[in-house]
């Protein structure tokens, strides 16, 4: 499917709310666009390990850090019904006539700060690419539970945080658990604030 044809068919299922359908767009190839619209591309058993974790560690919903177009995050909303936030800081480019098509609602952030973290929710980076960036958000979070998805350590791509190795510029994150996407390479990492971990 040609990349045009992809966003098209992405939309036209996304408007009759056929998340199931999307997600089987790419069970074959990577290389027609979908990295556009997705940086991973889940199955549902990806998508109810977020909602397992999320529910027992008792969070309210995904606050979702460089969501991008929010397909992603639409996708876990529809699957799962958990509330997700999704935050850009580029709203010129967001709001521009090259972005790709916004499947949820962009919040942007011109400051980092906790008052934009809600910190009853988790926070997702999904291949972010901003170790600097990354720090400023988990100084500012006040919340106990971090979801990175990126690429496991035999997967050539790039992202900074990586799953299994984040720099969180302090030592009170635990991995508490995780699961690989399919079986691409990529993975989700969940990190717990082990001073919080008791009270979680």
């Amino acid at each position: 499917m040609e990349e045009n044809g992809l966003k098209d068919t992405v939309l036209g299922l996304y408007h009759l709310k056929k998340w199931r359908e999307i997600l089987k767009l790419n069970e074959n190839s990577s290389d027609n666009g979908a990295l556009k619209l997705l940086w991973v591309w889940p199955d549902e058993k990806n998508l109810f390990f977020i909602k397992r974790i999320v529910n027992d560690l008792a969070c309210e919903g995904i606050s979702s850090i460089g969501c991008g177009c929010g397909l992603l995050e639409w996708i876990i909303n529809e699957a799962t019904g958990l509330p997700v936030l999704g935050y850009e800081v580029n709203q010129e480019w967001w709001e521009s006539k090259y972005s790709n098509p916004k499947f949820i609602k962009l919040n942007y952030v011109l400051n980092i700060n906790e008052e934009c973290l809600d910190s009853k929710y988790a926070i997702l980076f999904c291949y972010f690419n901003d170790r600097d960036a990354f720090q400023k958000y988990i100084k500012n979070y006040r919340g106990n539970v971090v979801f990175i998805i990126g690429p496991g350590k035999e997967n050539w791509k790039h992202t900074d945080p990586k799953p299994f190795s984040p720099d969180f510029g302090g030592c009170e994150w635990d991995l508490y658990s995780y699961q690989e996407v399919k079986n691409t390479g990529d993975y989700i990492a969940v990190y717990v604030r082990h001073n919080n971990y008791l009270n979680i």
